[in-house]
C-alpha cells in the first residue's frame, strides 16, 4: 500500500521522462519559457531568444525567413516541454492526494493525512529544484540518463518518508474512529486495513492505463522533437556542435 500510492507520480515525473523514453541529452539545455540556451562542456553556447535571434559563441547569425520560421517552431517545442513536465508531476500528485482524501474520508477524518500530502509535496518540491534555478528549467547533458539512476534512491527516500507518516496517521484514525464506536478492536482493525490496502490499489488499477498512455505519449513527443532537431541541423549547420538530443 505505501508503495502503491508513491507510485504513480513518481513514475511522472521521473521514469515516464526517463526510463520509458528512447531521448538523452548531449548538451545542456536552459529553459525559461521563451529563450533556449544550449551549452558545450567548453562553456560555448547557442542562444535562441524570444524573437527567434540565432547567437551562437557571442555571434549573431544570419538567418533566411525558412531558417528563422524552423529556429522559431524548435525553440517553443522546447519550451512547450516545460508545461507539460510540470503537468505530469502535478496530476500525479493530485491523483495520490485524491486517494489519500478517499483513505481519509472512510475514517471520517478529514484532514488526517494532511501531514503526509504535505510531505509528498516537499519531496516531489525539492526533486523539482534539483532541475530549477531562478525559474529557469536547466537539463545537464546526460540528464535523463542520471534521473534513471536516482530512481531507486529516489524512490526509497520517499517509501522511507511516507512509511511513517501514513501509517502513523492511519492507525491515528482508525483507533479515534473506533473509540468513538465504543473501543478498539484489533482483530477489525487488521481486518479494515486490509480492506484499505485493497482500495488502494483498485483505485491504482483504475489509473494505470491512462497513465501508461500518458507516459508514452510524453515520450513521443521527445522523439518528435528529436527529429525536428535533425531536420533543424540539416537547415543551420552552425548548430551541428549544439545538438540537444541523442537517440
Amino acid at each position: 500500500m505505501k508503495k502503491t500510492l508513491l507510485l504513480l507520480p513518481l513514475l511522472l515525473s521521473s521514469q515516464a521522462m526517463a526510463a520509458q523514453c528512447k531521448v538523452d541529452l548531449k548538451n545542456e539545455i536552459h529553459l525559461d519559457g521563451e529563450t533556449v540556451e544550449i551549452y558545450q562542456a567548453s562553456g560555448e553556447s547557442a542562444v535562441v531568444d524570444a524573437d527567434n535571434n540565432l547567437k551562437i559563441d557571442g555571434q549573431y547569425i544570419t538567418l533566411t525567413d525558412e531558417q528563422k520560421q524552423a529556429v522559431a517552431d524548435y525553440r517553443q517545442n522546447l519550451n512547450d516541454y516545460i508545461p507539460k513536465a510540470k503537468q505530469m508531476a502535478q496530476d500525479g500528485l493530485d491523483l495520490a492526494n485524491n486517494i489519500i482524501d478517499d483513505v481519509a474520508e472512510s475514517f471520517d477524518a478529514p484532514g488526517a493525512f494532511d501531514n503526509v500530502k504535505q510531505s509528498m509535496q516537499q519531496f516531489y518540491a525539492d526533486i523539482e529544484a534539483r532541475y530549477y534555478k531562478d525559474g529557469d528549467l536547466i537539463l545537464p547533458a546526460d540528464s535523463f540518463g542520471s534521473i534513471t539512476e536516482n530512481w531507486s534512491e529516489d524512490f526509497d527516500k520517499a517509501t522511507a518518508l511516507f512509511n511513517e507518516e501514513f501509517i502513523t496517521s492511519a492507525f491515528n484514525a482508525m483507533s479515534e474512529k473506533m473509540k468513538a464506536e465504543g473501543g478498539i478492536n484489533l482483530t477489525e482493525m487488521a481486518d479494515s486495513m486490509s480492506k484499505l490496502k485493497e482500495r488502494i490499489a483498485s483505485r491504482m488499477a483504475e489509473h494505470a492505463g491512462e497513465v501508461e498512455q500518458r507516459s508514452q505519449e510524453f515520450c513521443d513527443s521527445l522523439d518528435d522533437m528529436a527529429e525536428q532537431e535533425q531536420d533543424l541541423l540539416k537547415q543551420i549547420p552552425e548548430l551541428k556542435d549544439y545538438q540537444v538530443f541523442t537517440i
